[in-house]
């Protein structure tokens, strides 16, 4: 009977143990298949730049197809159209001391840009640099042979017309015309979509160190037939041709930059005394301008298909601040005003 009742005790306070284990919070054990509960975590959001502006775009118009068009500079031809859109605009001489322009579309979609002239050699070298196709009317004969012989991305008028039209409101030929709609239907069909080169560098906060020196007026004679000046305002520099305000054809838009781009190289007359060649492989000096100021620079380029590459004096890498550039190419007797 004394064992029996000690037998019961032990069930009795074993019960108890199991009936307090029932009623006690048990944590569960983090599994793969049976995770602890974490916070969710925040999702940010892809952001994308444009790399021949720097700024932030939506993903579409990343995703635009980037074209080069050759524009005449001609006092027939201004105003221009649709030079104003354009991510970045060179401009440098042709024959006659006339300037000429080649401009890089990507960010915008325009109904008109022209009057679209002739290439010469060094605009294939800049559509090299960018591995872009160019959209221009015939050539210079240097220029058209080394389109054939390299295979080059030609988006040439007189081989492919629809894609350009004539304006009846100006002479030839200075009425020659295309729109991006166009120059980018013509690269799918001709399957020109390549991925371009560009190794440009945008930083904005080096531009607002107040340790570089102030430029709120730019001028430039590139001969005694034409000059260009920029003036600073609202943070844009505007262009102005021969002392006049430049703008768009169509809507008077001002023609406007972020950043000047001043590359100083040799221009020379060729044999023929008519072309020019223009030294864009190699090296040099010059000025980059932005935010109403500048910083001389150094600028260097290995071959025709290389990036040209800008320096300060110490050989650190020069970034534009993010927006449009209009770089110009100018002989190395151009007179220079920055103030």
């Amino acid at each position: 009977m004394k064992n029996n009742s000690k037998l019961l005790l032990c069930i009795i306070i074993s019960m108890c143990f199991i009936a307090e284990g029932c009623t006690k919070k048990v944590e569960p054990i983090a599994t793969p298949s049976n995770p602890k509960k974490t916070e969710a975590p925040v999702k940010t959001q892809q952001k994308y730049f444009s790399p021949y502006t720097g700024e932030e775009v939506k993903k579409e118009i990343l995703d635009n197809i980037a074209v080069l068009a050759i524009v005449e500079n001609s006092k027939a031809a201004r105003p221009q159209s649709g030079i104003n859109a354009a991510d970045i605009v060179y401009e440098t001489l042709a024959e006659g001391g006339t300037p000429r322009f080649i401009a890089l579309f990507q960010s915008d979609t325009v109904q008109k840009i022209g009057p679209i002239r002739s290439a010469r050699s060094y605009f294939l070298d800049i559509s090299k640099e960018y591995n872009l196709p160019f959209a221009h009317c015939g050539g210079s004969q240097e220029a058209l042979d080394e389109i054939k012989n390299k295979n080059l991305m030609s988006m040439n008028e007189m081989k492919y017309a629809s894609t350009y039209w004539r304006d009846s409101t100006r002479k030839a030929p200075h009425n020659l015309y295309t729109s991006t709609e166009k120059l980018r239907e013509l690269v799918k069909i001709k399957n020109f979509v390549k991925a371009p080169t560009v190794n440009l560098k945008f930083d904005k906060s080096y531009w607002d160190s107040n340790k570089l020196s102030p430029a709120t007026n730019i001028f430039l004679r590139i001969n005694n037939l034409y000059n260009t000046s920029y003036t600073y305002k609202d943070g844009l520099y505007f262009k102005s041709m021969d002392g006049k305000s430049s703008t768009n054809k169509e809507d008077k838009a001002p023609l406007s930059f972020k950043n000047i781009v001043l590359q100083i190289t040799s221009i020379k007359t060729q044999n023929d005394e008519l072309h020019l060649d223009i030294a864009l492989v190699g090296t040099g000096d010059g000025y980059v301008i932005s935010n109403g100021k500048f910083i001389k620079m150094h600028w260097s380029k290995k071959n025709s298909t290389s990036q040209t590459l800008l320096t300060d004096e110490e050989g650190n890498d020069l970034p534009l601040n993010p927006g449009k550039t209009c770089w110009n190419i100018v002989d190395k007797s151009s007179k220079i005003d920055i103030k």
